[in-house]
């Protein structure tokens, strides 16, 4: 315990100290003047407005669409190392579902019914489920990862943070984007948009995007190479100028992705990047995506009136080899149909000393879950499943007052109410569902007598806070807030004596305090952050290895667990042409009282067990060098580093997810103002192996671990172009 605090200590120390450190270095020279950062604008306060990010007492890491470019982001894996304690990773059992991961809050499951810890937004748009959250992205304005809680704003879900999508809007002049690369694998992408006025008052954009992977592994089964997957979508724009005081948008997307099942191995049997399944799989994602946002300028607190409608539907079948062996002994195949909507009604002002952010929020959403699992051989053959009916609705109001002298005290409050129906066939009752005609004959809740199928809950999410704007350049903010994980069912219920729900709700209380400095000219920007979380009726998923099911998933509250830590940001243009980044962060997690025994066969409760998906340690840097070669013409050169430490990923410790440490670089020539460019470009380029999900199997189904693992050394070619 010593020596835990000492890093604890060390860590807030180290971090606190560089702030000083920083705001005494000398001046920049007078021939190195004018060389300031780009301001980096965010609408994480939903002000209706875009505010600058140093001016916002939220930890933010924001990524316009020309950072994404020059950082070869294909999806959201692609940053999971981008910023402190961050990790943007999916399941990896399901391929597309997101296990994202901030502060150390996340989630461990494959299961759709399990509610995520940090929030994804697309266009304003809360995503319901966790599967198809991973998928390509395209022509975006800007990605913002939000850390800490944001329940007040964002709602629930948001224990961990926020991830935030925004999709480019058309702009006034007629303008054609494209990209196109190949790289190793072999997998070739494209992607292009054209834009331009239709009248005076209404503008349109068309986003067409498509990749062939060819797959980059090789399967020693069939000897044929693995991983394959097409995808593509179509993204129309529309935006139009109703008033001078009425903008409306509306956006759809139509995509479909086909392609191999989960990449995985059993590294009690193989090793490296080598793979042996006799069963390849599959996995056809479909979705659709409909959302309006309308902002009408009111002069009432000279305010902003904001309303944010998204319809969407997804559908998703996948077929995984889980003991990853050449023979067969756990298969297992999904069919996932979700279905949602959802509306918030918002008002942003100012009244003399006094800011307001005042909304409604109103969220429904369906899903029906089956799953066909083929175990030991071919002797159990079942499916099983689940449907959940959900409705909620939320009122909320943050408050700003000026006190003068630059300090603004901030208050709020959030109250939510949500309900859930559940109809579930459980995996220990065989013969209920037949997976191809994708019908149930349902137990829950006779199975298990005296549960409930249906459940309502209700919550108050509160926050307290302050703002120092002690200079232009200096923000100094604390706050402290509650956020709340949604309770549910288990839609994968596999257990014959723990009942797959009602379980209830995950609270947290966190305290924080930040700082935001520009300094030397604003060439040098230094953020960090300390902070503390405390989480009671933790939910967790456990998975227990079973001879029957293959693993046993159960979902349930087992206790109370605090998590403190530090993190800094730093960004520093020491020359003209060149921007150097950095980042660290460091996590301490411990449970402090447990209800429920986390072992498994090992005596004791588990509260010297490690957290799952809590590193101790995460850092990065990056460097970016523009030269000119000659008129109109740029070589711009870059450098991505990030390290992950090794962290748990059972509940008891028995498996593991490797250290991640990603290397990435590229070479750029830019022509008349990267109006073309081409370039070279590699990811992982130190070739290292982070497996994900180690699950642990049964002897009788072969045992060992379920393995997914990622691409190796990929090389490729681009071209970006802008007319």
């Amino acid at each position: 315990m010593k020596g835990t605090f000492k890093r604890w200590l060390l860590a807030g120390i180290a971090t606190a100290i560089l702030m000083p450190v920083v705001a005494i270095a000398a001046p920049a020279p007078e021939e190195e003047q004018g060389l300031e950062l780009l301001e980096i604008v965010v609408t994480a306060q939903k002000r209706g407005v875009a505010e600058s990010a140093q001016r916002v007492p939220i930890a933010i890491t924001a990524f316009d669409g020309a950072a994404l470019e020059a950082m070869q982001v294909r999806d959201l894996r692609s940053l999971t190392t981008a910023a402190p304690n961050v990790a943007l990773e999916d399941v990896g059992t399901i391929p597309g579902s997101a296990n994202l991961t901030i502060r150390g809050f996340g989630v461990v499951s494959s299961i759709p019914s399990v509610e995520p810890a940090v929030g994804l937004f697309v266009d304003g748009v809360y995503l319901g489920i966790s599967a198809g959250a991973i998928l390509d992205v395209f022509d975006m304005e800007s990605i913002e990862i939000l850390r800490g809680p944001q329940g007040l704003l964002f709602g629930r879900n948001t224990t961990g943070g926020a991830v935030t999508l925004r999709t480019r809007r058309p702009g006034d002049e007629f303008q054609v984007r494209g990209r196109m690369s190949i790289e190793t694998g072999l997998q070739h992408t494209a992607g292009v948009s054209v834009e331009g006025p239709v009248s005076d008052r209404l503008r349109a954009k068309l986003a067409v995007y498509h990749t062939k992977d060819e797959g980059w592994f090789h399967n020693d089964f069939n000897d044929r190479s693995f991983g394959e997957r097409t995808t593509y979508f179509v993204r129309p724009t529309i935006v139009w100028d109703v008033t001078p005081d009425v903008e409306t948008s509306l956006i759809y997307e139509r995509g479909l992705s086909d392609g191999d099942g989960t990449i995985a191995q059993n590294p009690a049997f193989q090793s490296g990047f080598r793979l042996n399944l006799d069963e390849p799989g599959y996995n056809k994602t479909d979705w659709n995506a409909l959302t309006s946002e309308t902002n009408i300028s009111v002069a009432l607190g000279d305010g902003i009136i904001t309303n944010v409608a998204g319809y969407r539907d997804f559908a998703q079948r996948t077929g995984v080899d889980v003991d990853a062996l050449p023979r067969l002994g756990f298969h297992s195949y999904v069919d996932l149909r979700q279905e949602q909507f959802s509306e918030e009604l918002r008002y942003a002002g100012t009244f003399g000393a006094l800011q307001v952010t005042t909304g409604l929020y109103y969220f429904q959403q369906d899903y029906f879950y089956l799953e066909r699992r083929i175990l030991s051989g071919g002797a159990v053959d079942r499916t099983f499943g689940g449907k959940v009916d959900q409705k909620s609705w939320a009122a909320f109001s943050q408050l700003g007052y000026d006190l003068g002298g630059g300090v603004t005290a901030i208050g709020g409050l959030r109250y939510s109410w949500e309900r859930k129906k559940a109809d579930i066939a459980t995996f220990r009752a065989p013969g209920l569902c037949d997976f191809n005609a994708r019908t149930c004959n349902f137990d829950f809740p006779g199975l298990f007598p005296g549960a409930a199928r249906d459940k309502s809950w209700d919550n108050v999410a509160p926050k307290l806070g302050f703002q120092y704007q002690a200079t232009d350049d200096l923000l100094v903010y604390g706050n402290w807030s509650r956020g709340v994980r949604s309770g549910g069912f288990n839609v994968k219920s596999t257990s014959a004596s723990v009942a797959p729900g009602p379980y209830g709700m995950e609270t947290q209380d966190a305290y924080e305090l930040g700082w935001k400095a520009s300094l030397l000219d604003r060439r040098l920007r230094f953020n960090g952050a300390l902070f503390q979380n405390t989480l009671r009726d933790l939910q967790r998923d456990i998975n227990v290895p079973d001879p029957v099911s293959g693993v046993v998933q159960i979902t349930s509250n087992v206790g109370t667990a605090r998590v403190r830590g530090a993190e800094g940001e730093v960004t520093f243009a020491p020359w003209r042409g060149v921007v150097i980044g950095g980042s660290v962060g460091y996590l301490h997690g411990e449970y402090t009282k447990l209800s429920a025994d986390l072992n498994g066969t090992v005596p004791g409760l588990g509260l010297d067990l490690d957290l799952t998906r809590l590193p101790a340690w995460s850092y990065g840097g990056n460097v970016t060098v523009t030269q000119p070669v000659r008129d109109g013409l740029d070589l711009i050169l870059r450098a991505d580093y990030g390290h992950r430490g090794r962290v748990a990923f059972t509940d008891n410790n028995s498996a593991w997810l490797n250290p991640v440490n990603d290397l990435g670089a590229s070479a750029r020539l830019a022509f008349d103002g990267d109006r073309l460019s081409v370039g070279v470009y590699g990811r992982n380029l130190l070739n290292r192996v982070t497996q994900g999900g180690k699950t642990p199997l049964p002897a009788s189904i072969g045992g060992g671990f379920f393995a997914p693992i990622n691409e190796g050394r990929v090389i490729g070619l681009d071209l970006n172009f802008r007319y």
